[in-house]
């Protein structure tokens, strides 16, 4: 059922929602484990909540690369990097230095669930969810960050909000305070606060949410830390207010609360910079601020993985050159593209992908050496791997009680939702294991 309340649309507290957030780089261990990375059994009692009043996961592959874009719109679509076309968290733009990102939900080749929702005359609300820019929610506040001096993120964010002025009028009713872009944990509030006005306000029957701060404490602390704990624990509140939105309205009878994340995290103690190696062979140019030139052949760096791309595929001796250069590098595992297949397809017009072994990091600053001192997490590679595992946690409507569901895949969360929401979403995975009951 529609609400209009003067030129706002509005769900129904009596209408069935879905509420579908993700934590970046939400580490499954932590969801079966917590003692194990230091958590004492207080530091995470939403989390704890969530497990005991639903069903649950520790085991959640994500898709190849394990990075943040490729699986945000795997989670909405039902489908891998290679069939709904995020293949990256940046396109292959080598004469920008791969500065931008697939911020634009046109470079989805396949449905996602809001575009299934607004078929079905849904209300929906997306607060920072990737690849969602143009994407046709109810109402939004798109990820997209400004990769020049000449325009500010915050600047970017207000063009493509929607509807016009959805930022301005949460700052105008005092639901935000936004003077200048936030950064952090203040960025990660924001949105918390944006997210939790616009859902009483609208009362959405899909809503989507990513919570940050988790990801970027891991990448610069590893895998576990104070700093990385403080995050979790950041999390866990920034959930527990959810939840208590939910009690305080009674709204368990009609939601579905989904928590999930995109990938998993492993430690690494040295970066490496492939297009240093190209460079040395005078393959490619690095100018005095890192941009690259005059490129034959050219590598984007993606955390746990990497793709090499020839200028002219066709050559086959610079092809062989460009393989046996690589295969005597001992830091890393050399594939041809074609020979990739399964969960570790990537697109089709790399040339070489290389898996990073452990210890070592494939990171985009073309100002460093081909091996140097890197300590941190990363993510982006095969995610096979178990410390690459993700979770998932999900309680109220339709949903199973203190159920451990085992492993799954993070491409099952769309069919699940769609399910719920009956949204009649066409994809190649099957919803998750958990018995649903609509009624």
């Amino acid at each position: 059922m529609l609400i209009f309340h003067g030129c706002d649309k509005k769900g129904s507290w009596a209408d069935d929602r879905v509420i579908l957030i993700s934590i970046d780089g939400l580490q499954g261990e932590i969801i079966l484990h917590p003692e194990k990375y230091g958590f004492k059994t207080d530091d995470l009692p939403h989390f704890s909540r969530l497990k005991n009043m639903g069903s649950y996961s520790g085991q959640v592959q994500t898709i190849f690369p394990s990075q943040t874009y490729p699986a945000h719109t795997s989670i909405i679509t039902g489908e891998v990097p290679p069939v709904h076309g995020i293949i990256n968290n940046r396109p292959f733009a080598p004469e920008s230095n791969f500065s931008d990102w697939y911020w634009f939900a046109d470079s989805i080749k396949v449905p996602t669930l809001i575009d299934k929702a607004y078929e079905k005359n849904l209300i929906t609300l997306s607060i920072s969810w990737p690849v969602t820019v143009g994407a046709p929610a109810t109402y939004m506040l798109a990820e997209i960050q400004s990769t020049s001096d000449s325009v500010s993120t915050l600047d970017l964010v207000r063009k493509y909000d929607v509807p016009n002025l959805f930022l301005e009028k949460a700052k105008i009713r005092g639901a935000i305070r936004v003077d200048k872009t936030p950064k952090d944990y203040d960025r990660d509030l924001l949105l918390h606060q944006l997210f939790l006005d616009s859902f009483k306000r609208y009362r959405p029957h899909l809503s989507l949410y990513h919570i940050i701060q988790t990801d970027y404490e891991q990448h610069d602390f590893g895998k576990i830390s104070p700093e990385v704990k403080k995050a979790y624990v950041f999390a866990d509140s920034l959930i527990g207010n959810i939840l208590s939105l939910i009690d305080i309205n009674n709204l368990w009878d009609t939601t579905t609360l989904i928590v999930t994340g995109d990938h998993g995290f492993k430690n690494h103690d040295k970066g490496l910079n492939v297009n240093r190696l190209f460079a040395d062979k005078g393959w490619l140019t690095i100018d005095n601020n890192g941009q690259i030139e005059n490129w034959d052949v050219v590598c984007l760096s993606s955390g746990g993985s990497a793709f090499v791309r020839l200028i002219d595929s066709t050559n086959e001796a610079f092809k062989k050159d460009v393989q046996l250069m690589l295969a005597q590098q001992s830091e890393f595992e050399l594939f041809e593209n074609r020979h990739l297949i399964g969960m570790l397809s990537s697109g089709d017009k790399e040339d070489f992908v290389l898996l990073a072994k452990d210890g070592f990091s494939f990171i985009r600053n073309n100002k460093k050496p081909y091996i140097y001192e890197s300590f941190g997490g990363n993510h982006g590679g095969n995610p096979s791997e178990p410390t690459l595992f993700t979770g998932f946690m999900s309680a109220g409507r339709g949903i199973q009680k203190n159920v451990n569901i085992g492993q799954m895949a993070s491409t099952q969360i769309a069919p699940f939702v769609s399910d719920l929401l009956l949204l009649d979403l066409n994809c190649n995975a099957k919803p998750i294991n958990v018995s649903i009951n609509n009624n």
